[in-house]
């Protein structure tokens, strides 16, 4: 006796990509079905935590005051060498401090006053900082990469 598999059956795929990790959305959407709060699962809740981490100033959340990474207070530098090196420190250190979810294997920052050679080839606009995040999660061997574009301040 052969069993056709449901219709149900048919439509899902085949392996079905385990749930590792999840957050919620930050706009705290809800989802179209239901009144559930939308939410972004593995290395879409990664990013947005690695985002809202590196966005966030030292200080800025109540009752965890060292969370944070300073970018903002960063963007005033006038010595781009300098700010540069700074921003790498402080990011990685930010990642590396409050987030287990992710091995760090590089960051690199480029701004459009840089005058060194580009090493990710990422257009870069004037007045802007380009931080680019490679890291693997901790239960994968894949490599991703995170690109988050800053505007630098115009004085």
């Amino acid at each position: 006796m052969v069993t056709r598999p449901t219709r149900a059956e048919s439509i899902s795929p085949k392996e079905k990509q385990g749930e590792f990790f999840s957050d919620f959305l930050n706009s705290f959407a809800k989802t179209p079905i239901g009144e559930q709060l939308g939410r972004v699962t593995n290395e879409k809740a990664v990013n947005q935590s690695l985002r809202n981490l590196i966005k966030t100033n030292v200080g800025e959340r109540l009752y965890q005051p060292f969370i944070g990474s300073n970018v903002n207070a960063s963007l005033f530098d006038n010595n781009i060498e300098y700010q540069i090196n700074n921003l790498q420190f402080f990011i990685e250190t930010t990642i590396r401090n409050n987030e287990p979810r992710v091995n760090l294997v590089n960051v690199l920052i480029e701004s459009s006053l840089d005058f060194n050679t580009s090493e990710t080839n990422v257009p870069i606009n004037e007045n802007e900082i380009i931080i680019t995040i490679v890291y693997t999660l901790i239960n994968s061997n894949q490599e991703i990469t995170l690109t988050i574009p800053l505007l630098k301040r115009v004085r």
